[in-house]
């Protein structure tokens, strides 16, 4: 246990950090060709310590099928993700991806029909408040920030898709062998479809750019999918989710050394709410679990 909480803090500090690195990336590199430099070097990554380890590479044949969604599904998070970030700042998707655990909750709620308690609900309303407030705000330099910020929330469904959908198979395969599948699978078409438009580079590679590559391919890819997935297997989609409580004060910190981006008043409101939003949903979770255990262990009257 102890050791998934690692990987899943390891993992909040590394995603917290690679939304700088995609901007700088996007400064020569199109998105669709950061989606896919960094997912093929990721899964070019795993592959290398997959064959150290002797380890079969493809997952079991109940899961396949599975993993091509989740290879889809990577593939569009990605995509979404990058895009979103020609157009909204760090600071503003650090709050946006905070949102990801109530995502989940609800996804967790309606397709697998876990209980969840009314504060959960109240968590609900109050995160989703922040984010309409971090939304509905834009600073004038960042005309199309909207759109960003709407990308943004956006990719927060197709993770909490992907990580809802790719628990079953991470507890059967692995986080290793799972991660390099989806990154795999997901780098295929947005290689060809990128090769196909000419939209890899969109102005000559520098060492700056080419560096966030490196880091996104080798560090957010590679380490943080694996990480990311072994730790899902052990604590859950809900609980692996929750660490990212503390993605936006990495992303601030991170932001705020390296990037000049404009801070709104809004966020100060929008952050703070979604987070707090996010933690009623977690104790909802929580508490109706503990009624659920206590019912389940409370033994019948004798007759």
């Amino acid at each position: 246990m102890r050791k998934a909480v690692l990987q899943a803090l390891i993992v909040t500090l590394i995603w917290g950090v690679s939304f700088l690195a995609i901007r700088i990336a996007l400064e020569a590199a199109a998105p669709l060709g950061v989606v896919w430099m960094r997912n093929a070097l990721g899964a070019a990554v795993l592959f290398a310590i997959l064959r150290a380890r002797g380890g079969a590479l493809l997952p079991e044949k109940q899961d396949r099928g599975r993993v091509l969604v989740l290879g889809a599904l990577m593939a569009a998070h990605m995509l979404i993700q990058t895009l979103s970030m020609r157009f909204t700042t760090t600071m503003r998707a650090g709050w946006i991806v905070a949102f990801i655990p109530a995502v989940i909750a609800v996804g967790a709620r309606l397709f697998l029909k876990q209980r969840m308690r009314a504060i959960g609900w109240f968590g609900i309303a109050v995160a989703t408040g922040g984010v309409f407030v971090l939304t509905a705000t834009r600073p004038e330099q960042l005309a199309d920030v909207g759109l960003g910020d709407q990308l943004m929330l956006l990719s927060t469904l197709t993770w909490a898709s992907y990580s809802l959908v790719s628990t079953s198979a991470v507890k059967r395969n692995g986080g290793l062998r799972i991660a390099f599948a989806a990154l795999a699978l997901s780098a295929v078409p947005t290689a060809a479809i990128a090769t196909a438009l000419g939209q890899t580079w969109q102005s000559e590679p520098t060492l700056r750019a080419l560096l966030a590559l490196l880091f996104l391919g080798v560090c957010a890819s590679a380490v943080a999918m694996w990480l990311f997935s072994s730790a899902l297997a052990v604590l859950g989609p809900e609980r692996t989710a929750s660490f990212q409580y503390l993605q936006p004060f990495v992303t601030l910190a991170a932001s705020f050394a390296f990037l000049a981006e404009p801070f709104t008043p809004a966020q100060f409101l929008g952050g703070p709410l979604v987070l707090a939003g996010v933690w009623f949903v977690q104790r909802g979770k929580r508490e109706a679990q503990s009624t659920s255990t206590h019912v389940a262990a409370t033994p019948e009257p004798r007759r």
